[in-house]
């Protein structure tokens, strides 16, 4: 989730190349609204709720009691989807997955996210069938089209993924990245350029620590340039003023955001979600261990500082005593 930008110029070159111009604009499809009176899935099966189970660890309630979006980063992951989508389906939740598993994925290079664009389509249909039973929320590739090596070649990707699950009967965010990295015209033709005329919306401040109040206000001038399409924000991490400098990779002071709902009551937009799961660690930096691995002691920090989490809780992680060994 860096801050780096690409000049308008070439995002907008990007929108005539990759989607041709017109007068009249793209057609956008008729917004249909999921969480509007829905229920969010509560996944039982995270790295946090693991961990609390081995070690009896109460004090973790305020994260493993509230619901967060299901990753879903390769083919492993995605083995695993049918038994989430099962459990959500007698639950009668809308459940929230994060598809994240495109080529060069965080601009990291060969061998991170799917080998090249066919194998990516192909991965992308066998989503839109273990999701064929259920109607559910899909946050497109969290900074896919905001980083640096978006270009044609990934707008096409998008694109075709945003078809293909909408085709499915699926609801699509297509990742926005966050406020600070790029205006709302250099990201809009971005989005449009990665298919968001057939998106259900875009999602904003995903695994970053931007205000909810920035994020919202920025979604709602990005909304007016993609045909009004709505929001979903990331409050998982935002508790606390955004860190200075940006900084993305557990950060030494962080708190729990707002907690998720589907009836925000902010303008274009649909809900407030917990995207990025709390307590996992960003990366090896800061003392962290590797990216996705649970650090409990971030975990606590999140809860003593979230700002909506109750006193009792708040005390009860304080008072906790973590692992003298590992992280």
């Amino acid at each position: 989730m860096r801050t780096r930008l690409l000049s308008s110029l070439t995002a907008a070159a990007l929108v005539v190349g990759v989607s041709g111009c017109s007068d009249s604009g793209p057609k956008y499809l008729p917004l249909r609204h999921p969480f509007r009176g829905a229920t969010l899935y509560q996944d039982s099966d995270t790295t946090a709720a693991e961990w609390q189970r081995v070690h009896d660890a109460i004090w973790l309630d305020p994260i493993t009691n509230t619901p967060a979006a299901r990753w879903v980063t390769g083919p492993d992951a995605l083995a695993e989807l049918p038994a989430v989508v099962r459990s959500a389906k007698r639950a009668g939740a809308l459940l929230v997955i994060v598809a994240y598993n495109i080529p060069n994925r965080d601009c990291a290079g060969p061998g991170q996210g799917a080998a090249d664009a066919d194998a990516y389509r192909d991965w992308i249909d066998e989503l839109v069938s273990a999701l064929s039973s259920i109607r559910a929320v899909v946050i497109l590739e969290p900074d896919a089209a905001a980083a640096e090596c978006f270009d044609e070649d990934r707008a096409d990707m998008l694109a075709d993924a945003v078809g293909a699950l909408t085709g499915g009967g699926q609801h699509v965010y297509l990742d926005a990245g966050h406020p600070r990295w790029h205006d709302p015209d250099e990201m809009s033709a971005r989005l449009s350029a990665a298919g968001i005329a057939d998106a259900e919306g875009f999602s904003v401040n995903v695994s970053n620590r931007q205000s909810t109040a920035d994020s919202s206000r920025w979604a709602a001038r990005l909304s007016a340039f993609v045909g009004g399409r709505e929001a979903i924000i990331d409050t998982s991490r935002n508790g606390l003023h955004a860190p200075p400098d940006d900084q993305w990779c557990n950060s030494p002071r962080q708190g729990l955001g707002q907690p998720p709902t589907t009836d925000p009551g902010m303008d274009r937009v649909a809900a407030l979600l917990w995207v990025k799961h709390p307590g996992e660690s960003d990366g090896s930096c800061g003392g962290g261990p590797e990216a996705g691995e649970f650090w409990p002691r971030q975990a606590r920090d999140l809860i003593v500082n979230g700002p909506s989490v109750p006193p009792d809780a708040r005390r009860l992680a304080t008072a906790a005593k973590l692992p003298t060994l590992g992280p």
